[in-house]
């Protein structure tokens, strides 16, 4: 989490978080006032606030996990290691979907971390999507356990959220210059922005969540629509 006061950024991992960060540093004209990585809300939040975070399609970002713990990087990588789950992270055909089937499984929360096993086995709620939850909502964790038994857990989400607005990752470029030329320009050094723009370029996955999706077991596919029903409807 990045506050800038009038403006704070949810800083959902993998998701182009540190990209971000360093664009609000360089073109914010706000001072920031604290910067907790991946931090949630766990007060009310401040009327007059804006508050954005950023997502991503929730196969490319487990893909990018992954990934991240073939190479032996990452808090999720760390903790499974600990545990004594390393040789999850494989790179053997079929290893991702192994992966994906053991991260999935409500019986291993536990072992993800974050809090996850407090969530309700009943929610059938995805890794991912509950990282998004901790963002949009503030003092999650408690707010997540008043849902009703019988809403949905999207219809909540709608109407506790604290984000004002989603930028994709799949579009950062284009959705951080609409952010702060046209939705918030008064939070921005708009010749700090055009010339962030014209000096970085941002390297972009070769290949969308949407993509990817086709490449998982059948099995594996049928799990993830299901359990991360939520992020995935950012996407429809």
């Amino acid at each position: 989490m990045h506050d800038f006061g009038k403006l704070v950024y949810m800083d959902l991992q993998k998701s182009g978080s540190t990209f971000v960060s360093r664009f609000l540093r360089e073109t914010c004209i706000l001072p920031e006032l604290r910067e907790w990585k991946h931090g949630r809300l766990n007060g009310r939040p401040k009327k007059g606030v804006y508050y954005f975070v950023t997502v991503r399609h929730p196969v490319a970002q487990y893909s990018s996990l992954f990934r991240y713990g073939l190479d032996g990087r990452g808090g999720l990588y760390e903790r499974l290691q600990k545990l004594g789950k390393g040789k999850l992270y494989s790179g053997d055909e079929g290893a991702f979907n192994q992966w994906l089937r053991f991260v999935m499984d409500y019986r291993n929360a536990a072992y993800l971390g974050e809090g996850f096993e407090k969530v309700p086995e009943s929610f059938d709620l995805g890794f991912l999507s509950f990282r998004y939850l901790m963002m949009c909502l503030a003092k999650p964790e408690r707010t997540l356990l008043l849902k009703p038994e019988v809403m949905e857990l999207s219809e909540f989400v709608r109407e506790n959220s604290i984000i004002d607005h989603i930028i994709y990752n799949e579009v950062l470029n284009e959705g951080l210059i609409e952010l702060s030329t046209r939705i918030r320009p008064e939070f921005f050094d708009q010749e700090k922005v055009e010339k962030f723009f014209r000096e970085e370029k941002r390297v972009n996955e070769s290949a969308t969540g949407a993509e990817q999706l086709g490449a998982l077991d059948e099995q594996v596919r049928a799990l993830l629509k299901r359990k991360e029903g939520l992020l995935l409807s950012l996407y429809s």
